[in-house]
């Protein structure tokens, strides 16, 4: 997902991709292509019935994840990779939040 306001607040604006990992020479002329550059995430490992698993992994995440750890949330797409399931079956995912060490942190 990718915010475009630069804001994760209720109804902000984001555009949200299904995607594949390619390089450069393996993109079509009629997909659109999202780069992603190498900088730092914190990745998360969820397992749980689908969606309410991935619904408290956000909520962890953003919750008492970030305000206890020397981390900020940085401008980037962020990541989910999950397969599909039916709703209430469990499901294995990673969210992937692209971060920076915030200031004052060592």
């Amino acid at each position: 997902m990718v915010y475009l306001t630069g804001s994760r607040e209720e109804g902000a604006e984001a555009d949200y991709w299904i995607g594949v990992v390619t390089g450069p020479e393996a993109a079509a002329e009629e997909l659109d292509v999202l780069d992603v550059p190498a900088k730092t995430w914190a990745v998360f490992d969820n397992h749980g019935p689908c969606p309410s698993a991935l619904q408290e992994l956000g909520r962890d995440v953003f919750t008492p994840w970030f305000p206890s750890n020397p981390y900020t949330s940085r401008t980037g797409p962020e990541l989910l990779r999950t397969q599909p399931v039916e709703i209430g079956a469990e499901t294995d995912s990673q969210l992937w939040i692209p971060v920076e060490r915030g200031s004052g942190s060592a």
